[in-house]
């Protein structure tokens, strides 16, 4: 959020336009305590909603609050300086900015990149380093937005660096707004003011429809982008250029609205919660909130919510908003981590709590002392460009170094399992469960693990969330005289490599039709990712069997994850609709088999064991844990029961991996020289591909060719 002329008044010029003259009028004041305390309103609300705590479901709303001040100061500070001189210095506005925003911000982001890599979770730190690059030059947010709608994310730690998204939002506005402001100077000389509430109103009337729309099938961008946030700063800017008639406002009618935008913001902060479609149309209510009593501040009434927030509790938080802003994140989300615990939202709140004493410190010895540096303004381009590179190096230094020490012994016997049944499977994976290590010869590394998976996940065969068609995806033998179909989600997509091993082998036509978080069970899913119903899932699904059912292959592989729907279906109801789809494949197919989902780990693997790599044991997990006890692995045990029984009953041939990957003692992570997970979830491509001779042995009691 930007916190320029966080105290500065607008001086009242000599010569001015029509549109500047509304910034001086009468009644119209230089400094609006009442945003001060509107920015206290705003960085509270979202860290405690960072925080966790109860009750501040909808916390995030503070950022859109941020943006309708910044809009309103910034476009007021544009139409004042055009009103005194008849034009706006790019250069003199831009180096305000660098001079404001980049001291602090660098410094934060620079000691993050410092921290994660010396003492935050190993892995982490080069998609930090690679965070700050973004940050750095205002492009997180569109980082994010790609990242959000990955689902081989999903499960990757969460960066200490991602609230820079909304500054870079205001830097990507503030690189066309003063542009478009000179032009409509240039273009309409006598009528500058109206040209700019046209402008400034329609731009955010665009903005609006364009968030709404975009939020109806893909949250993730709608919350990230420019162009579906900038309508919040429009509305800030339309009360700057609008501000001569706003002047005209009653007070009889000013009161009572100030009182109102406090409510809808304070309503939406506790009302709205993670699943509500944002920002779309409900980010209105807390942006109509801000906008009015920024304009009901206009000329100021001491009835007013401004007897509130001008209190000087209020101000202070103001004044301390920015810095708090951009140090709470990076400890709430490190400290954890430092120190190897875990916290709750009342931890959470005494790091936000380190974070301002932090933020205090930085605007007394960065904020302050930038702010009354007799550098002029050109000084501060190059002053600007040092501190990015020298953060910039920083990342590029980390991004280079080898991660810390990421094994705990020699090097192990290298997993072969040719040969190999499942009772010898049983007695290397308990040896590995109660001996547990990190070879020095790990495959696939730690540091590599998140990157090890098939072809299909980067050239379009493993459909991202938004896909509903795929092209013909034939790997294996392209020539072979027998055609294998694997189907399902991305559970499905991990056994790419075992059956691409035994297709290349024997002959086999394979074709991989996967696709991210879309389950077996014939039902219409809740996308956390997209903050609506999942309704490409369904609409791939039909397209595909009907491919399948063209194609009536010799053998379809079928397989999922049974989490997927949360508590939202009973696990008998759950069979019954995966039951329907492999009722279907059966009709498409000469032979279908069901390979059950994957024992699940307690957490991310590779993480996990970065993180405790003298005690591996640590994220190892207990097979108890798989099928009677309720965990954070296992929240509906039973499922994978039930969906077995029902496909069996419709005389579905079942293959369970629970006895490749679980001995009796319980489920390794590592086995021999072999890492088993990528994630929290899937298995890895390697040891994949290891399985193949134990796939191939399943699928030939299948179909009797398939062991050709």
């Amino acid at each position: 959020m930007d916190l320029i002329n966080s105290g500065a008044a607008v001086t009242a010029p000599q010569t001015r336009s029509d549109a500047a003259a509304g910034l001086t009028a009468r009644g119209d004041r230089r400094f609006r305590p009442d945003i001060q305390g509107l920015r206290c309103v705003a960085v509270i609300l979202v860290v405690l909603y960072h925080c966790g705590v109860p009750g501040i479901s909808g916390g995030y709303v503070g950022v859109d609050v941020f943006f309708v001040i910044s809009g309103f100061l910034i476009t007021r500070q544009l139409i004042a300086e055009h009103g005194r001189s008849g034009r706006i210095s790019l250069s003199g506005f831009y180096a305000r900015r660098i001079r404001r925003l980049l001291p602090s911000a660098m410094t934060v982001i620079l000691l993050t990149e410092v921290v994660t890599r010396g003492w935050g979770p190993p892995l982490q730190a080069t998609q930090v380093a690679k965070d700050s690059i973004f940050s750095t030059f205002y492009l997180i947010n569109y980082r994010l937005a790609i990242e959000g709608v990955d689902y081989q994310n999903a499960d990757g730690p969460v960066s200490p660096l991602q609230h820079f998204w909304s500054l870079a939002v205001e830097e990507q506005f503030y690189i066309f707004w003063p542009l478009a402001i000179i032009a409509v100077g240039l273009a309409f000389r006598r009528r500058v003011s109206t040209a700019l509430v046209v402008l400034a109103t329609a731009a955010t009337a665009a903005s609006l429809l364009i968030s709404i729309d975009i939020t109806d099938h893909n949250a993730t961008l709608a919350y990230f982008a420019l162009q579906t946030r900038g309508w919040e700063l429009g509305v800030g800017a339309v009360i700057a250029v609008a501000t001569p008639a706003l002047l005209r406002l009653p007070r009889s009618v000013a009161v009572p609205a100030s009182w109102a935008g406090r409510v809808l913001i304070g309503s939406s902060a506790v009302i709205f919660t993670d699943r509500t479609p944002f920002p779309g149309s409900a980010a209105a209510v807390p942006v109509l909130g801000a906008g009015l009593v920024v304009l009901s501040g206009l000329a100021g009434s001491a009835a007013g919510a401004e007897s509130v927030l001008r209190g000087p509790l209020m101000q202070f938080f103001g004044r301390m908003s920015y810095g708090w802003y951009l140090w709470h994140w990076p400890l709430i989300v490190l400290a954890p981590a430092v120190l190897h615990t875990q916290f709750g939202w009342p931890e959470n709140l005494a790091a936000a709590s380190i974070a301002l004493g932090l933020a205090a410190l930085g605007n007394r010895f960065i904020e302050q002392v930038a702010a009354a540096s007799p550098a002029r303004s050109r000084r501060w381009f190059p002053l600007g460009g040092a501190m990015s590179a020298s953060v910039t190096g920083v990342a590029l230094v980390i991004m280079l170094l080898p991660p810390g020490e990421l094994s705990n012994g020699g090097p192990a016997a290298q997993l072969n399992l040719a040969g190999v049944d499942s009772a010898r499977m049983s007695v290397l994976l308990n040896d590995a469960y109660s001996l547990p290590r990190v070879p020095s010869n790990l495959s696939p590394s730690l540091a590599t693990a998140v990157d090890d998976r098939p072809p299909t996940s980067s050239d379009g065969c493993n459909a991202d969330f938004l896909t509903t068609r795929q092209p013909p995806c034939v790997f294996g033998d392209p020539a072979g005289t027998r055609t294998v179909v694997l189907f399902g989600d991305s559970h499905a997509e991990q056994w790419f490599g075992a059956v691409n091993v035994l297709a290349k082998a024997r002959g086999w036509k394979l074709i991989s039709w996967t696709k991210a978080a879309c389950p077996l069970a014939d039902v219409l899913l809740m996308s956390a990712q997209l903050h609506r119903p999942f309704t490409e899932c369904p609409a791939w699904r039909a397209d595909t069997l009907a491919r399948i059912s063209d194609l009536h292959p010799d053998l379809v592989i079928a397989s999922g994850s049974n989490a997927l729907p949360g508590a939202g279906y009973a696990n008998v109801d759950w069979a019954a609709q995966t039951a329907i789809t492999l009722s279907a494949l059966k009709r498409a197919a000469d032979r279908v088999v069901y390979l059950a989902d994957v024992p699940a780990p307690t957490t991310n693997v590779p993480v996990c064991l970065a993180a405790n790599i003298h005690a591996a044991a640590a994220c190892q997990f207990s097979r108890g844990s798989q099928t009677n006890d309720l965990t954070t692995a296992n929240q509906f045990p039973g499922r994978q029961a039930a969906v077995i029984a029902a496909a069996e009953q419709d005389r579905v041939a079942v293959i369970d991996p629970t006895r490749w990957l679980c001995a009796a003692s319980g489920c390794p992570v590592v086995v021999q020289n072999m890492l088993i997970y990528r994630d929290a979830t899937h298995i890895t491509q390697s040891f994949s591909r290891a399985l193949a001779p134990l796939v191939g042995s399943a699928l030939a009691g299948v179909a009797p060719w398939a062991a050709d």
